[in-house]
């Protein structure tokens, strides 16, 4: 009876934690696996749907899926688990046309661990490059970090990337949240 229980309780936290792909407007709960993954949120408040991914890129500029694309229909949500360690990650809305055409000029979150002394956290910045017009927005799970918001109609300097040239203006979008392991909201078409 206690392997069964075991067995049981083993499927059910797998099931939580294995993110799935399909489709529908409610949100998911999705838990911490084991307090080395956090949570992002996508949302997407655009009006159709749009296939997610999680997108890592190296220092050599090689680009690797990191997760199962996940599509997620107008108005609808899901949560994707993230290492909290890993580098030069990106969130993509166009998982849908594979790995190669991330490099192509679009709408993206990107993110990736930061430490600095004793203290560990979340470097973020939004890129809304040439062809990206539906507006970005991410929300840390604390008050205690920034908020980024690029509307459909513009993004400012200290809000997003939206050419390379902005490497000369100092990087403003750039930010890091030194708080810990905290999750993210991410919503596409923020209104």
């Amino acid at each position: 009876m206690h392997a069964v229980t075991i067995a049981a309780a083993s499927f059910a936290a797998l099931a939580a934690a294995v993110p799935h792909a399909h489709s529908h407007r409610h949100a998911h709960a999705v838990e911490k696996r084991d307090g080395t993954t956090f949570g992002l949120t996508v949302v997407n408040n655009c009006t159709t749907s749009k296939t997610f991914g999680l997108y890592q890129v190296s220092s050599s500029f090689a680009m690797t899926q990191m997760s199962d694309p996940v599509e997620i229909e107008s108005e609808g949500s899901s949560t994707i688990q993230v290492a909290f360690t890993d580098l030069g990650m990106r969130l993509s809305a166009t998982a849908d046309l594979g790995t190669d055409a991330q490099w192509d000029a679009q709408t993206l979150f990107e993110f990736g661990y930061s430490t600095y002394l004793e203290l560990t956290g979340t470097a973020y910045d939004l890129s809304v490059m040439d062809g990206g017009s539906e507006g970005i927005a991410a929300y840390p799970a604390t008050s205690a970090c920034e908020s980024k918001i690029c509307s459909s109609a513009g993004c400012t300097l200290a809000e997003a990337w939206t050419n390379a040239d902005e490497i000369t203006d100092g990087s403003p979008a750039d930010t890091v949240c030194y708080e810990g392991m905290q999750d993210f909201k991410v919503v596409w078409c923020p209104s």
